[in-house]
Order: C-alpha cells, then structure tokens, then sequence
C-alpha cells in the first residue's frame, strides 16, 4: 500500500491524520520536526510527503528545500501544510518544490483528495473504513490501483472528460475532412485530415481538446489559454524549425488548432547508436534552434523529447512539430483542476527535476534537449545516463573534446540554476566552426 510520511509538531493534527490516513489505507510514518522528517524521508522513501511548514529544528520551507536538492528524495511528491491562506502560498510552495499545499484548520475530504491525485490512485472516503474487513478490503483495492500504475500510461488511468471525434463526424469546420486517428489521450486526439480548401488537398494535423463545459469558470480560463497559445503559436511558426500552426477553431465543446502535415521519420528512430560528435553537434544546433522561438517569447515548450521532432524527408532538416501546448495549460490549471494535476503526473525520461514537480522553467527544456544529445553521442538510454552521471564526470564516460562534454553536463545539470538560462544562451556557447556544413551533414545521414 502507498507509504506518507506526516511531518507534524501539532501533537493533535498529528494524531487526527494518522488514524485518518491509516483508515483509508495508507501506511504512515511519522516525523515531529523538519530534520527529523528529512531523514525519514531518506532512509524509507516514502511516496508522498506531508509537510507542515512551521516546524522546530528546520522549518517545514526548508527542509522541502533539503529534499528537492537530493537526487535520492527530489521525485517525491510533497503537500505542504500551511497555517497562512494567502493567495501568495502556491508560488511559495512551487518555488521551494512542492506539488501542492493545503492550509489549517486541515480539511479532510479536501486534503485526501490532493494525496489521492498526486499518487494517481481513487480511494474510499475515511467514513467507509470502520472494520477490519473493510480496510483489507481498501488495501486489496490500492494494490490493484498500484499494480495498474506500475509501467503504465498515465493515459490509460484517466478518465476522459468529454466524448471524443471520430472520423465518421465528416469535415470539421466545414473545410477539413478526417482521414485517421493518430492517437487518443484523455483530453482529446491528434487526427490526420485532409484540408479541403487546398489545391491539390493539402494533409493536415488536427489536434482536438475537449473543453470542461461542466465548469464555466474553469471554461472560461481555459479559452482564455488557448486563444492566447493559439495567437503566439501562429507568430513563432512561420519559422521553418517549426511545424506551422495554420488554424484554430472551436466546434461542438471541443477545440481545435491545425498545423502543417511534416512527411517524415521521428527522432526516436535516429536515437538507437552513438553517433559522431559533428552529427550530434548539428543535431544539438536544430534542436535548440526550435526551441529558441518559445524562450525568445519568455514560454517554456514543456514537451521537449525525441518524439516531438521529425526529420522532414523533403531536406533532412529537424523540425518540431509538437507544440506543448496541453503541458503548458496543465501547468497554468493545475491548481483548477484535479485532473489536470493528474495529467502532470505522466512524465517522461527527458524531464528534469523542477518539471517532474510542476515548475518548469525555460532552462528545463535545455534539460530536456541534453539529455536527447547525450543519447545520440553515447547511445544509451537516459536511465543509464542518469544513473552513470550520478557517479562520475561525463568526461570521463564520453571520448570526445572535454570543453565539449562540459557544455553538455551544463545542459543536464540537476540544479537549474547553474544550467544556460535559455535556448539562446545554449546556442552562443555551441562551437559553430566544429558543426559540420548541410552537405556533409545529409551524407552522414544518408550514409
């Protein structure tokens, strides 16, 4: 069953939430002050951390602090426990690392609700655990949650909050006909269609959302997102790193925004052996190149991986083609939604610390970018990567140029702080005189 650890000096808080949280079938552990709860924390690795923030010894702000600087504890999920409701504490709580906060006097339902959806599992209310049985029975039900979530899509747990298109509707706004689903998620689908209105038909990307009309204030902000992602997109794709956004639109509760059809093969194919330093330089050059535009407009992309680029058949440039547009609302809704802190939660290899607990910076696609350039140079996985930077200098793993393998550990470095502020900043440092020119480039590639 899902193991929290309470961080609470309150000896009467303390006591409520551990019966609470044990009746509902969490195993507890408990911790009375800030070190003490760091040290648990360390030695047992929890799966959620509650953390009260007014706490003797090391207050609850800083030992969160302590925890999100280790390696060993910065993937746990922490709630902080505040007894000041200002508006302000959300932010606080992000920017020391947390994935929530809940304020006193504690609210129950309230405060299960959150832990329920940062460890993605549904469990009974504390009024249906009064007996033996019944919380056997709640931890039979949470181990089959876990079994579930164990190697799972995070698609695959949520419920989808609308009914999805499908290409018997015919022509979308009038003009763009369905040729095939691409792929499903909980919020909607990626959909290759045919844009009626060209000569010869032109293919296009449609990408759908649907919106939350069960809510009209969190409608209502979700628009208000949307448009303006939609207004930036449409500026920062005429460029040619990017896949251009070429229509938005709203039909039946669901929105839409169309780009241009890249022919072509994904990255993730390219990422299966090492390669020449000179291919993973010029690669390094596009990827940042693509990115450069959403930092250029202070946004960061949020889907940064090997899968959000495609090399365009037609001139083997890298092109990306995949917007990050839903990461960026379910980084802005979160705290609207439930189940958009629920679509944080799926996460990817390429993510890096400060992102995995929902507070991106422009810096975390540069992350993100290191990571798919090391893969290429060294062809191992990013979990080997991590693993093995854990414990020695990349300069001592990667044969190649040691200022070179330096500018990479600077992308990939734990601590944002110390990693190029922007994609910009990136580019200035890359060696442009050691990247080799187009067609030598396209004869590697081709070779």
């Amino acid at each position: 069953m899902p193991q929290v650890l309470l961080v609470e000096d309150n000896a009467l808080n303390r006591k409520m939430l551990d019966r609470q949280l044990r009746h509902c079938g969490y195993d507890v552990l408990i911790a009375t002050d800030g070190d003490k709860g760091v040290s648990i924390a360390i030695e047992h690795q929890p799966d959620l951390i509650i953390m009260d923030t007014d706490l003797p010894v090391i207050d609850g702000w800083q030992a969160i602090k302590i925890l999100k600087a280790s390696s060993a504890t910065l993937h746990i999920p922490v709630i902080a426990l505040t007894t000041n409701a200002k508006t302000d504490n959300w932010k606080t709580a992000l920017e020391v690392g947390c994935n929530d906060y809940d304020t006193k006097p504690i609210v129950l339902k309230r405060l299960l609700s959150k832990i329920n959806a940062l460890l993605g599992v549904t469990l009974p209310s504390p009024s249906l655990a009064k007996n033996p049985s019944a919380e056997m029975l709640q931890g039979e039900q949470i181990d089959k949650v876990l079994s579930k979530l164990v190697g799972a899509d995070i698609d695959e747990i949520l419920t989808p909050v609308s009914t999805q298109v499908q290409p018997s509707d015919g022509c979308l706004n009038n003009r763009y006909e369905v040729s095939q689903v691409l792929s499903n998620n909980p919020f909607g689908q990626c959909l290759l269609a045919n844009d009626l209105q060209t000569t010869p038909l032109q293919s296009v990307i449609i990408n759908t959302f649907n919106l939350p009309v069960d809510n009209p204030s969190l409608l209502a902000l979700v628009r208000e997102a949307l448009t303006s992602e939609m207004s930036f997109l449409r500026v920062i794709t005429r460029q040619d790193e990017i896949a251009t956004c070429l229509d938005y639109f709203e039909q039946d509760d669901v929105f839409y925004w169309v780009q241009a059809y890249v022919e072509g093969t994904s990255l993730a194919d390219e990422l299966g052996s090492a390669q020449s330093m000179g291919y993973v330089l010029q690669l390094t050059h596009s990827l940042l190149s693509s990115v450069n535009p959403f930092h250029q407009g202070q946004m960061v992309h949020c889907e940064c991986n090997p899968s959000s680029f495609i090399r365009r058949q037609s001139d083997n440039r890298i092109v990306l083609v995949e917007y990050g547009v839903l990461k960026r609302l379910f980084v802005k809704l979160r705290s609207h939604s439930l189940p958009y802190r629920q679509a944080l939660l799926k996460q990817h290899d390429y993510q890096s610390a400060e992102q995995r607990v929902g507070n991106p910076q422009l810096n975390s696609d540069i992350y993100a970018i290191g990571m798919i350039v090391l893969q290429s140079l060294t062809g191992q996985s990013p979990e080997w990567l991590l693993t093995v930077s854990g414990k020695q200098n990349l300069t001592d793993l990667v044969k190649a140029d040691a200022n070179i393998v330096k500018l990479f550990e600077r992308m990939i470095n734990s601590n944002y702080h110390l990693r190029f502020k922007s994609a910009g900043e990136a580019l200035k440092a890359l060696p442009l005189g050691l990247i080799p020119k187009k067609n030598a480039y396209q004869q590697a590639i081709s070779s």
